[in-house]
């Protein structure tokens, strides 16, 4: 793969391992840290991390920990006698991650890595948490088999993910939002990701806990004013032939307006599956 960088991030590059450059890194790091502060996102975290029943002195790895927001959390709840491994593909993503566990004084490591490649030994790992990673994985399946590889018998594998086709927004014309949707998720690698979650980790020798949690990850107004997102969704599916230019500029300037007038409304779902290793 060739490198990416400039002063944006397309919907193909965005969250790639080869995305560099600070502007192109600086947006996925607003992206990253405006859903850290989703109080939607925090909920379904506290759910998770108590299903998952994280002890002390346990082995954890954050698979795609971006800036390390989880991998800290891990480390936390791990103690001195555990350990917690951030394992982010991209370079410049764990520079700031390493960056903000120091000034934290987090025990949490981090290291270069794919999801369906750990570097780590076979039965290492109490925890894996992986959170809106698999959406952007080519191959999916793989990674849950190779989740299940690293996980001790009676580990857990804490698997958060999106469905985009369960996105929805306000104030714009049902048709061209549903064109923009179609658009982003013809950028993504696994777009529907958390319905086809408890099929991979069945098949990967893992069980599903049949208590799934779910939330909408809602954008804040502001968020809508400043985001890309809806920008570029808009500008693939004119690209695409799908919307014209002038449906386009409509569609932003409305959902603009809305947020302007607090009422906007955007937001997609993530589950969350607690997967158990016998």
């Amino acid at each position: 793969m060739g490198e990416v960088s400039g002063a944006s991030v397309s919907l193909g590059a965005a969250f790639r391992p080869e995305t560099i450059g600070d502007a192109a890194v600086a947006q996925m790091i607003a992206v990253l840290d405006a859903q850290d502060a989703a109080p939607s996102i925090e909920r379904l975290r506290a759910w998770m991390l108590a299903a998952g029943d994280v002890r002390r002195g346990e082995a954890c790895v954050d698979v795609g920990s971006g800036t390390g927001t989880m991998t800290r959390r891990l480390a936390a709840l791990a103690g001195p006698d555990g350990r917690a491994l951030g394992v982010e593909p991209n370079g410049m993503l764990r520079v700031v991650a390493e960056a903000r566990a120091g000034e934290v004084d987090s025990a949490a490591e981090f290291c270069q890595g794919l999801a369906t490649e750990i570097p780590l030994p076979d039965e290492s790992v109490d925890v894996l948490w992986c959170e809106r990673v698999l959406q952007h994985v080519p191959e999916p399946a793989a990674a849950i088999a190779e989740f299940g590889r690293v996980l001790r018998p009676g580990g857990r594998a804490l698997l958060l993910d999106s469905d985009h086709e369960s996105r929805v927004e306000s104030d714009v014309d049902p048709a061209v939002s549903r064109a923009m949707t179609t658009a982003f998720m013809g950028q993504l690698a696994n777009p529907s990701a958390a319905r086809n979650i408890p099929r991979q980790a069945i098949q990967a020798g893992l069980s599903v806990d049949p208590d799934v949690g779910s939330s909408a990850l809602v954008q804040s107004q502001d968020m809508l004013l400043r985001s890309d997102l809806s920008r570029m969704s808009a500008e693939q599916a004119v690209g695409d032939g799908t919307i014209t230019p002038e449906q386009a500029a409509a569609a932003l300037a409305a959902q603009a307006e809305a947020a302007r007038n607090g009422w906007a409304f955007w937001a997609v779902t993530v589950f969350g599956f607690v997967c158990r290793k016998d």
